[in-house]
C-alpha cells in the first residue's frame, strides 16, 4: 500500500522539486536504440543514483483534504519523499531554509485511504532545530545533524512529527 507524506506551515511554502539533479538528454546521446528516429526523443538521467533522490512538494489536492484535521497550521502540502537517506536529507535542508525562527512545521505520514483516520499519538515526535535534540533524549550533532537526521528518521504510518526552530 502507498504511503503519503504531508507537510504543514503557518504561511505558504515553495512548491516544486528540491535536491534532484537529473538531466534531460536526446536518446541517441546514450543508447544506440531510434538512432535514425526523425523525432529527438529526450530522456532523463542522473549520474549517479543518489542524484535521482530529493522531495516534491506540492499544494494538497481536494481527494486529500480529510488530512486536515491532524494539522494544527494552515497551509498543508502534499510532500513525495522516498525512504532513502538522501531525500531525507533534502528534507531537512529544505525546512532549515525555509522555517523561520520561533515558528514550526508539522510532518505527517498514512497510508492512502487513511487520511481521514486518528493519528498514533505514541509516535508523536519532536525535532528541535535550534537546540539539536530528535525527542527529548537524543541530542543530535549540531555540524552534522541533517546529515544523522537522513542516517536515523524513518516515517512510520500515522506519525505526526513536529520540527521547531
Amino acid at each position: 500500500m502507498t504511503i503519503h507524506h504531508y507537510i504543514g506551515s503557518p504561511y505558504e511554502l515553495p512548491t516544486g522539486s528540491f535536491g534532484i539533479k537529473e538531466k534531460l538528454v536526446p536518446l541517441p546521446e546514450v543508447s544506440s536504440f531510434n538512432r535514425n528516429s526523425k523525432k529527438e526523443k529526450l530522456i532523463t538521467i542522473y549520474e549517479k543514483e543518489e542524484d535521482a533522490y530529493g522531495i516534491s512538494i506540492h499544494r494538497l489536492t481536494d481527494g486529500y483534504s480529510d488530512i486536515k484535521h491532524v494539522f494544527t497550521l494552515p497551509y498543508i502540502y502534499e510532500l513525495s519523499c522516498d525512504a532513502h537517506p538522501k531525500s531525507m536529507r533534502e528534507l531537512f535542508t529544505y525546512i532549515e531554509e525555509h522555517l523561520v525562527e520561533g515558528c514550526h512545521i508539522e510532518l505527517y505520514s498514512c497510508l492512502d485511504g487513511d487520511e481521514a483516520e486518528e493519528k498514533y499519538s505514541s509516535l508523536d515526535t519532536s525535532i528541535n532545530l535550534k537546540t539539536f535534540y530528535l525527542g527529548k533524549h537524543y541530542k543530535l550533532d549540531k555540524k552534522k545533524y541533517i546529515y544523522e537526521l537522513g542516517e536515523m528518521l524513518t516515517f512510520k504510518d500515522k506519525q505526526f512529527v513536529v520540527v521547531v526552530k
